[in-house]
């Protein structure tokens, strides 16, 4: 239980004292792993982004109007899927993230399109356009919303990993304003629910937190606290991401008050206290510009997916950093920065957490 002494303890540590907490916590891994901080080079393919939730700070949602290439689509043509692995193949990405909006299946311009390419559901789409990528030594990883059981158990077959943010455990979120108002498939339970389901499944797992859509720094650890349990109790949860809510013109949602970087800086910190090292903390590069250092000296192990070819759909404005660059910021701060695959090392060779199809892959990637 998060008693509020315990938010205190945490909210009151000074940004510096939480450097040399992290530090000793650090410390504690190996020679090998200490000053490693890794990335997956990939790129995205945006399914679709009809979604059945309207997020007040969503700028990828079908509802919000968007021109040249934000341009709301259905669904993805055929040929940009071919074209987008071909380009893959000669960027050597080794991973593809499929993502779309929630439930996109329920809208009838989706239905029809899908019957156009003889479809009968999306996730049958999304099965087809997986099995296109491991066929082309491009490992998958869906995030596509809240799914049932049966879906992610179909999904597990032919992805090497799967993904679903938290978001919050804030109940406000969802009163009247709040950002949360018209997502119904954004309460805590309903996606909690999704991530153990995972578990339950043996699917290595990414979720995560947004930070600063209307929530507080108490529901920030409780937040971080349940994802700490469901991963004692499951073991399956990779990375945790800590993703800073960034405006675009065009969204509902204006805070209050903008989120500081030393905010983001001290819930970084207190997750790398949280998880110790058990789990790996990652904040998206391209959203912490000119503070990648504190960033890493706070915790962080990992940079998640940079794309050489396609853009961050959830933040289009934010480009993605040079992986040279990245190394060479690294290099600067006393880290190694590493290239990994979609399923982190330790879960290759966990037994049930890899299907047979993404296991016959890893042979001929690595």
């Amino acid at each position: 239980m998060i008693t509020e002494k315990k938010i205190l303890k945490f909210r009151d540590l000074s940004l510096n004292k939480l450097k040399l907490m992290v530090k000793e916590v650090r410390n504690q891994k190996s020679i090998e792993e200490r000053n490693v901080v890794s990335f997956s080079k990939n790129f995205t393919l945006s399914l679709s982004n009809y979604c059945q939730n309207q997020c007040g700070y969503c700028f990828y949602n079908h509802h919000i109007p968007k021109s040249g290439k934000d341009e709301n689509r259905a669904l993805i043509e055929s040929e940009e899927i071919h074209d987008l692995i071909d380009k893959g193949i000669r960027y050597r990405c080794k991973e593809a993230l499929l993502m779309s909006g929630e439930n996109p299946g329920k809208f009838e311009i989706v239905q029809k399109k899908l019957k156009e390419m003889n479809f009968d559901r999306f996730i049958d789409f999304i099965v087809h356009i997986s099995s296109l990528l491991l066929d082309n030594d491009i490992l998958p990883h869906t995030n596509i919303g809240v799914l049932p059981y049966e879906d992610l158990k179909e999904l597990k077959k032919f992805n090497a990993s799967m993904g679903l943010m938290l978001e919050s455990t804030s109940q406000k979120l969802f009163q009247q304003g709040g950002v949360h108002e018209y997502s119904p498939s954004k309460a805590p339970s309903i996606r909690i629910n999704h991530i153990k389901n995972a578990g339950k499944l043996k699917i290595p797992f990414t979720t995560g937190l947004l930070i600063g859509i209307g929530e507080k720094f108490k529901d920030r650890v409780n937040a971080l606290y349940t994802l700490k349990e469901i991963h004692n109790q499951f073991g399956h949860i990779q990375e945790v991401i800590l993703q800073n809510f960034v405006y675009k013109k065009g969204i509902p949602y204006l805070p209050d008050k903008h989120l500081k970087i030393e905010e983001l800086l001290k819930i970084t910190g207190v997750a790398r206290l949280i998880f110790g090292n058990e789990i790996p903390i990652q904040v998206p590069p391209n959203l912490i510009k000119g503070y990648e250092k504190d960033f890493l000296e706070l915790g962080i192990d990992d940079f998640g997916g940079i794309s050489p070819l396609t853009i961050d759909y959830i933040n289009p404005s934010k480009p993605w950093p040079m992986i040279e660059e990245l190394d060479q910021i690294c290099s600067r701060s006393g880290f190694h920065l590493k290239e990994r695959l979609p399923i982190y090392d330790k879960f290759i060779n966990k037994e049930g957490f890899i299907s047979e199809n993404i296991k016959k892959k890893l042979q001929s990637i690595n």
